[in-house]
């Protein structure tokens, strides 16, 4: 059992994704990885065996090199006003992992790069997909720029006046969290990931894929709504209040990973 914890500790130190800050991106994996079950990690280090920046960000470095352009919008993933599924064309996370998980289903049928593509898609839009600036839903316009700016120059911060340096809503998701533990590893925010989510791992890996665009739709737009009750302005006080929610966003992602693979690398 040793043997196995520490190859899925090492398998997963060698993963990043773009969708957070790659000590987020890191953290996810480093929890995924713990949750594989023997054969589902032997597998996953068959076909995800490249240089850690390829394996980190699959998607983008085909990108890179010319190949699979059209995965460029695929971070995305788009829930009409009942917070279901409702992609219009193959730009979209969800409607790509159903077609991964099909080619790993039936993996005999495919070359192996084809299904280590599948593998490195599930991972990488799994991860996307819990990032809340990725997250398109009908009727929220702001949802559907694919930036935007919030803050004011003016503010209240702990009923005080406030200078509030407007900011990047993608990278509010993306960085910000990170800089308030700088000197923080990826392992150390697994771990934290762990001591603070992991008694959900039950709660968050039940459902399936639908229920999760469901769980990730939800929160996404009451979020979407506090920052509309506030007039476009998400201050200091209100970042700091949702950093342990931005917490339980890397714990989805990761069980959420470990239980499609494990169903789906039988």
């Amino acid at each position: 059992m040793k043997k196995i914890i520490l190859a899925a500790l090492l398998l997963a130190a060698t993963f990043s994704v773009k969708a957070w800050n790659t000590a987020y991106d890191k953290a996810v994996y480093l929890v995924a990885a713990q949750h594989y079950n023997p054969k589902t990690l032997n597998l996953v280090k068959q076909y995800v065996n490249e240089d850690v920046a390829k394996a980190s960000n699959h998607l983008a470095w085909h990108r890179k090199n010319g190949r699979h352009l059209e995965s460029a919008g695929w971070h995305k993933l788009h829930l009409d006003a009942s917070l279901q599924p409702a992609a219009q064309d193959g730009n979209d996370a969800y409607v790509q992992v159903e077609k991964a998980l099909e080619v790993i289903r039936n993996r005999k049928q495919y070359e192996h790069a084809e299904v280590s593509f599948a593998v490195h898609t599930v991972m990488n839009l799994i991860v996307d997909m819990h990032n809340l600036s990725n997250v398109v839903i009908e009727n929220i316009p702001l949802s559907h720029l694919d930036d935007f700016k919030v803050g004011t120059s003016k503010g209240t911060a702990n009923g005080k006046k406030a200078t509030i340096t407007p900011y990047s809503w993608k990278s509010l998701w993306t960085h910000r969290y990170v800089t308030y533990h700088g000197a923080y590893s990826p392992q150390m925010w697994a771990k934290d990931v762990m001591i603070m989510h992991g008694n959900k791992k039950e709660e968050y890996s039940k459902g399936t894929l639908k229920d999760w665009t469901l769980d990730i739709g939800t929160y996404t737009k009451d979020i979407y709504g506090v920052l509309e009750a506030n007039g476009g302005n998400f201050l200091h006080p209100t970042i700091q209040k949702y950093e342990e929610f931005h917490m339980s966003c890397l714990a989805r992602a990761a069980f959420r990973i470990a239980v499609l693979l494990n169903e789906n690398l039988k």
